[in-house]
């Protein structure tokens, strides 16, 4: 089974990270109620079905939940209070639920040229102290989509309006453009790293 343990933790969430070397019947056991977006593409669709299978193991009480997508296709739960949150780069996928913040979280594998693209994500100060480090700025990456997904605004400039303090520990502190201060909550594997924030 393998289900990657994290070390980060909180009272008011919990998450669940997976490394996927199941065919796309083993993760297919979530309640019928639950959506899936229609996937054409194989991996994409096995990324998705085992992300709200990692949900579903998360508590029995999503059991009698229905579980929609909003107009930009971010899973939530109809009639509840529940937050919740859902990521995925293939082979990895997570869950992250809280009962009183809105959460989001954020699997990022190295690469994708990260930096060449850092300055386009990162305000100067930011940029200024992580901009010769790769690893930095891959986890800089990742705080700031789950700080997007937590906030749920749509257009928020990881750049302009989200502003990280520091990287140096395993939890800290974000602002972004409302005034708002975050929690985010980091941990560095191999193969990818793993955010979550919380509002």
């Amino acid at each position: 089974m393998p289900q990657i343990f994290s070390k980060i933790s909180a009272d008011d969430f919990q998450i669940l990270v997976w490394k996927i070397e199941e065919p796309i019947a083993f993760f297919e056991s979530f309640p019928a109620s639950w959506s899936t977006p229609a996937i054409e593409n194989p991996i994409k669709k096995l990324e998705s079905v085992a992300a709200r299978y990692c949900l579903h193991l998360l508590s029995p009480e999503f059991d009698s939940l229905v579980l929609v997508q909003n107009d930009r296709n971010r899973p939530f739960f109809q009639d509840s209070d529940w937050h919740i949150s859902l990521t995925h780069s293939y082979p990895f996928v997570a869950a992250a639920f809280s009962p009183k913040k809105r959460i989001g979280i954020d699997v990022e594998k190295p690469g994708r040229n990260i930096e060449k693209i850092a300055p386009r994500f990162l305000c100067v100060t930011e940029l200024e102290k992580w901009k010769d480090t790769s690893n930095l700025l891959t986890l800089a990456w990742s705080a700031k989509e789950s700080i997007y997904k937590a906030v749920g605004k749509p257009g928020l400039s990881f750049q302009k309006e989200i502003e990280i303090s520091d990287l140096d520990q395993n939890s800290g502190k974000a602002l972004i453009s409302t005034g708002q201060e975050i929690d985010i909550f980091w941990e560095e594997y191999p193969e990818f790293s793993l955010t979550v924030a919380l509002i």
